[in-house]
């Protein structure tokens, strides 16, 4: 997404998609819909990785 630069819609998504990822550890933040969609995707994102992290613990503490 970095790419994207130059045209209006481009900067609304790119502003939207920083202002949801910085919103991920307010409980209750105030976001538009798209805003909150990208701050669900940065919550999954962040879960699998560390379910992928203890995981990877798990197999090499057998």
């Amino acid at each position: 997404m970095t790419g994207l630069k130059g045209t209006k819609s481009d900067d609304f998504i790119n502003a939207a998609k920083e202002r949801g990822e910085a919103a991920m550890r307010d409980k209750h933040p105030r976001l538009t819909r798209l805003e909150r969609a990208f701050r669900h995707a940065a919550i999954r994102r962040k879960s699998q990785a560390e379910r992928r992290a203890a995981s990877s613990m798990s197999t090499t503490a057998e």
